[in-house]
């Protein structure tokens, strides 16, 4: 499966470290656990970068990344498992529990969980520090990506 990441282009040097979602922790993950946050879609990888954007003037810093990972690496969290605050704002524990446990178990090296901002699609949490993190690099492809200069 194909997904997809925008990072600014002053942390390129850290797209595909999880440092900071390490640092200030995410919907998925306590602070102190590394995480790599991905869209199954470029639009909505677009949503997911653009509703955590304060300043218009940046949008033209930003880069597109492309990343295959095999089926057989993805942990689907079913929706029966999904905590009924599971789209609150801020990001509740209980779903910063659920990644932060994943991350620790290290039993995958992709786990699918439903975006917040469209719940009928998916982002991907990538674990850096799983046994096959290194290897699914290789498939990293920079896509050519401008946000429409009429988002504001």
């Amino acid at each position: 499966m194909k997904f997809y990441r925008i990072v600014m282009r002053r942390y390129l040097a850290s797209t595909w470290t999880g440092y900071g979602a390490e640092i200030y922790g995410g919907r998925w993950n306590h602070k102190g656990h590394a995480a790599i946050y991905l869209a199954s879609s470029v639009s909505l990888a677009m949503l997911e970068t653009l509703v955590h954007i304060q300043d218009s003037s940046t949008l033209s810093e930003f880069e597109l990344f492309q990343i295959e990972i095999e089926d057989s690496h993805i942990l689907l969290l079913q929706p029966q498992d999904w905590p009924a605050d599971w789209r609150s704002d801020p990001a509740p524990a209980t779903t910063m529990d659920i990644g932060t446990e994943w991350l620790e178990l290290e039993s995958s090296l992709a786990l699918l969980v439903p975006s917040t901002l469209v719940p009928s699609e998916n982002n991907l949490l990538l674990n850096p520090r799983h046994k096959d993190f290194q290897a699914c690099l290789n498939s990293v492809k920079p896509l050519s990506f401008a946000f429409d200069p009429r988002l504001k």
